[in-house]
C-alpha cells in the first residue's frame, strides 16, 4: 500500500449532453479555438468548472465531458478505455467548431492521446496537464507499487472499481488544499473503474502526428514519485513546450487562476478554428 498512501520520493457507452458542462462560454463565432477538457481519475465534468470559468471570461468555449462511469450509481465494471474515447469522439462529432485544442488531466492525457491518433483533423493542440502519455500498446504508465496497490483496492470492490483513500488524496493529490477544501473536493470524488488502468492504448500513428504539444508541469504534484510526470512523461512527446506552474496534482481546483494562465498561454499563439467540410476531412 506504499504508493497510493504515500508516494515515494526517489487520472458500449457514451457522453451525452447532460453528462457535460459545456457552451457556457462566448459566441461561437469568434476567432478563438474551442478548448476540449477532459478529466483524470475519480473526476468528472464537474472538476473543470473553475477553469471553465476563467476560460470564458478572457473569450474563448469550452466543452467538457463526463466519461463513463464517473457518474453516481453509474456501472463501473464494464467500462474500457475505449469507451472513454468514444465518448469524447461523440462530443468531437457534435460540435461543429473543430478542430479543437483538447487538455488532458493526468488519466485524461491517454484519453486524448489515442483521440489524436484516431482523429488528428480534429485536432489542433495536444495539452497534457501532470498527465500520462501512454507508449504504443502499453497501459497507462503507474510505478509498480501504485499499480499494485490499485490492484488491492479493486479487488475488495463489489464492482471492481478503485475508492481513492482520503489519506492518500489529502498527501498525494490536494496537498496544497487546506483540510476544508480537500474535504469538500474529496467528498465529490467517484470510485474508479478498474479496466480502463490495465488496457493496453494502440497509437500506430502518434508519434508521426504533426500536432503542436504542451505538457504543463505543478512544481508541488506528489499524485507520482518525482520525475515520473515531467519529464518521463512529457519526454514522451514530440518536442513539446513546457509550462510550469505552482501547484498540486488538483490544480484545476486548488489553483484555478495558475492553471487556467497555463492553459491560455499554451493556445495564445493558435489561430481560430478552419471549418470542416465534413468530420475528418479538411476543407481545401
Amino acid at each position: 500500500m506504499i504508493s497510493l498512501l504515500r508516494p515515494t520520493t526517489s487520472p458500449p457507452l457514451t457522453a451525452s449532453i447532460d453528462r457535460m458542462t459545456a457552451h457556457l462560454g462566448p459566441d461561437p463565432t469568434n476567432e478563438k479555438p474551442t478548448i476540449l477538457l477532459v478529466h483524470g481519475s475519480w473526476q468528472g465534468a464537474w472538476s473543470w468548472e473553475p477553469v471553465q470559468a476563467r476560460l470564458h471570461a478572457t473569450g474563448y468555449r469550452t466543452l467538457a465531458p463526463t466519461l463513463p462511469g464517473h457518474e453516481p450509481g453509474d456501472d463501473r465494471s464494464r467500462v474500457t478505455h475505449s469507451d472513454y474515447v468514444t465518448s469524447v469522439l461523440d462530443v468531437l462529432d457534435a460540435a461543429p467548431d473543430i478542430p479543437m485544442v483538447l487538455v488532458g488531466h493526468s488519466f485524461g492525457g491517454t484519453v486524448i492521446s489515442r483521440v489524436a491518433d484516431l482523429r488528428p483533423e480534429c485536432c489542433q493542440m495536444l495539452v497534457y496537464y501532470s498527465a500520462f502519455v501512454p507508449g504504443d500498446g502499453e497501459p497507462v504508465d503507474l510505478p509498480a507499487p501504485f499499480l499494485d496497490t490499485i490492484r488491492q483496492l479493486a479487488t475488495a470492490s463489489p464492482d471492481y472499481s478503485i475508492a481513492l483513500p482520503y489519506e492518500a488524496f489529502r498527501s498525494g493529490f490536494a496537498n496544497t488544499a487546506t483540510e476544508a477544501e480537500a474535504e469538500r473536493i474529496y467528498a465529490r470524488l467517484t470510485p474508479e473503474p478498474f479496466g480502463p488502468v490495465v488496457e493496453p492504448i494502440p497509437l500506430p500513428r502518434f508519434d508521426a502526428l504533426d500536432i503542436p504539444s504542451v505538457y504543463i508541469s505543478c512544481r508541488q504534484d506528489q499524485a507520482m514519485p518525482p520525475g515520473h510526470f515531467h519529464p518521463r512523461q512529457s519526454s514522451r512527446l514530440r518536442q513539446p513546450r513546457l509550462i510550469e506552474v505552482d501547484g498540486d496534482h488538483e490544480a484545476l481546483l486548488t489553483a484555478p487562476d495558475r492553471l487556467a494562465e497555463a492553459i491560455l498561454a499554451a493556445v495564445a499563439p493558435l489561430p481560430g478554428p478552419t471549418p470542416l467540410a465534413t468530420t475528418g476531412e479538411a476543407r481545401d
